[in-house]
């Protein structure tokens, strides 16, 4: 007997492979996808201007990158004596204005490369309740917690999201044609604007990247918020606060996604890096035996290969130093 409804999900005809560039950007869901691919020692940049929520900044920052454009000077705001931009997570967030810009430009001059040569851009929307700035009425990404009456509060239709991100997309693709999409609508739940809310804004997300997967050619959709909803469907799978995915759910919704989309040249990449992690946290028993030092050299031989494909320098630093120390002995 089952006591759930577990959703098969169909494999990407097109895989991911080992030296691929990846690019996300998106709510703190795109952020845990990035960080398993870093984990991985992949070639990933993640929310380069930090969780962004609402798909609309986050195609302004994907426009205004392609173009070489500043971000709104309008929207640089000073509270509590650091100085912040709205279309920016707040830890650009500096006390002096130019570390402020100096801080955004590293960033957007980083996702313009990774935009243009990147092989997987994954989207993952948050939440389709937006603020507007009053001084400029225009969408912003982080209020920084001014006082509310500097914004007005909106809900986008399913037509404002999938214009923009369809003609924002086919900006990305004219530049990088081998550039494919995967689209997903956050697990996490956005109950601070309300349940009912909630779920109106979920649904227009989804209707919207359906309509957005079905209009754009090498675009897929993963379903992140229905494998939480529907699939584990327990509270028991929700962090503390009720809301998060917990440890489990975000397993299992990574399991999903490396079946769904991993290669097989990118499954037998992550063997032999998690060989090389349990290598190194081995314990060693007999420091500066010479067993040590030959477990030591085989490993660093190890990391010299993996290193063609996966960016471990700093272990590599690591075990040289622990080679040399383990022969000083």
């Amino acid at each position: 007997m089952e006591f759930k409804t577990t959703l098969e999900i169909k494999p990407a005809q097109e895989k991911i492979h080992p030296h691929y560039m990846v690019a996300s950007i998106g709510s703190c869901f795109a952020d845990h996808i990035g960080h398993r691919f870093e984990e991985m020692k992949m070639d990933i940049l993640s929310n380069p201007f930090g969780i962004i929520y609402n798909p609309i900044s986050q195609m302004r920052l994907i426009n205004l990158c392609l173009e070489g454009k500043q971000l709104n000077p309008e929207h640089i705001v000073e509270n509590q004596d650091i100085y912040n931009h709205l279309d920016a997570h707040s830890m650009f967030g500096k006390k002096d204005l130019d570390d402020l810009k100096s801080g955004i430009q590293v960033a957007s001059n980083a996702f313009k490369n990774y935009l243009e040569n990147a092989k997987v851009l994954i989207l993952t929307f948050g939440t389709a309740w937006v603020f507007k700035y009053e001084k400029t009425g225009e969408i912003v990404a982080n209020c920084h917690k001014l006082p509310s009456h500097h914004f007005t509060k909106e809900l986008l239709t399913i037509d404002n999201i999938t214009e923009e991100v369809i003609s924002t997309l086919e900006k990305v693709k004219e530049i990088n044609p081998a550039i494919r999409v995967i689209l997903t609508v956050s697990p996490v739940r956005h109950i601070k604007e309300g349940i009912p809310e909630n779920m109106l804004s979920k649904s227009i997300l989804r209707v919207a990247t359906d309509t957005i997967e079905k209009s754009l050619k090498d675009t897929s959709y993963f379903p992140a918020f229905e494998l939480m909803m529907d699939d584990l469907r327990d509270y028991r799978f929700c962090g503390e606060d009720m809301i998060h995915p917990n440890i489990m759910a975000r397993n299992y919704i990574w399991k999903k996604f490396r079946e769904t989309y991993f290669s097989d040249a990118l499954f037998t990449y992550c063997d032999k890096w998690q060989s090389i992690k349990n290598d190194l946290s081995h314990r060693v028993m007999n420091p500066g035996s010479i067993e040590h030092v030959q477990f030591l050299e085989a490993l660093l031989k190890k990391l010299e290969k993996f290193s063609v494909i996966g960016n471990v320098n700093a272990e590599k630093e690591y075990v040289q130093k622990e080679l040399e120390d383990a022969k000083s002995q």
